[in-house]
């Protein structure tokens, strides 16, 4: 049973985004804003609207459709927002209150992760999937010959809980310290331009590849403020980046930008030979694979 529900007379639903990048968007299925106990305003949106929303007792995964106008004003999902990933992986949370006396979060009805989304014409509509969802994933290790680390993350706590720990990136609290963000994270600015992909920087002087598989993201310019772009490939002769992923805007020389390297998980050259790291390692590089071992025996 819920601990609280809204009154059921001048019930209304209301959804606040939350971004990666920490941008909030407030919405209400009421006709117009409504200003919250705590001082937020929930807009009435552009056309916004829920397929339908439902609680079951089971532990199956809901979804629901979010559609809408997309819209430039203050407040609203924008195209560029959209088709650019800002909302990617971002969090939904419907809740109900009542429209006479709006209480922000006063009956939870659901939290959700933004999923496909599809632009037509002016209209966007965007698939939220339940977090239960993650009940679904199937949990554990497996055995690969890379590493299964991502790239500067660290698990702590394991160590002081545990008979045993585990190793992140950087290394658990008993292990030797990897790689540190801040210190790795680069600034720079573009001085010439190919196309949505190739950008260059003339005054890196980082050897080749040290930023691939890294990521990299604009802090001025049309693209300022829209999610960061894995790096395919880097070359130190002209400082050359090609990003996996075409620029939603086409960067202009002088737009500044923030970069961080990255690690392609292997043993030799990156593990042991680009980051001195090798001791966190979550990775089998020497595990024979099938077509070796199923020679063992064989009769020629």
């Amino acid at each position: 049973m819920k601990a609280h529900v809204a009154d059921w007379k001048t019930r209304v639903y209301c959804v606040r985004l939350a971004a990666l990048n920490g941008t909030t968007l407030r919405f209400s299925a009421h006709p117009t804003d409504l200003p919250m106990s705590n001082a937020t305003v929930y807009l009435t949106g552009s056309g916004y609207e829920f397929s339908g929303l439902s609680a079951t007792s089971s532990f199956s995964a809901s979804s629901v459709d979010f559609a809408g106008f997309v819209s430039s004003a203050i407040g609203q999902l924008s195209r560029e927002e959209v088709a650019s990933g800002v909302w990617d992986n971002a969090r939904a949370y419907v809740f109900a209150t009542s429209w006479y006396i709006p209480i922000e979060d006063e009956e939870p009805c659901a939290a959700y992760t933004f999923g496909k989304a599809e632009l037509v014409d002016d209209r966007y509509k965007i698939e939220f999937m339940a977090l239960i969802d993650a009940l679904s994933q199937s949990p554990g290790y497996s055995y690969s010959a890379t590493c299964q680390n991502v790239f500067l993350d660290r698990f702590l706590g394991a160590a002081d809980k545990l008979p045993y720990t585990r190793s992140g990136c950087t290394g658990p609290r008993s292990a030797p310290d990897g790689p540190d963000y801040a210190s790795l994270l680069v600034t720079g600015t573009i001085t010439s331009v190919t196309d949505q992909y190739y950008i260059a920087d003339s005054a890196r002087t980082e050897v080749d590849d040290y930023f691939g598989n890294g990521a990299i993201r604009f802090i001025t310019g049309a693209n300022a403020g829209l999610k960061p772009l894995e790096i395919k490939a880097y070359t130190q002769t002209g400082g050359v980046i090609f990003t996996q992923e075409a620029w939603f805007y086409m960067p202009e020389v002088g737009d500044q930008y923030e970069m961080i390297p990255g690690c392609r998980k292997r043993l030799t050259e990156d593990c042991v030979g680009k980051w001195n790291n090798a001791l966190n390692l979550r990775g089998h590089p020497h595990i024979p694979a099938p077509t070796q071992y199923n020679e063992i025996g064989r009769q020629s």
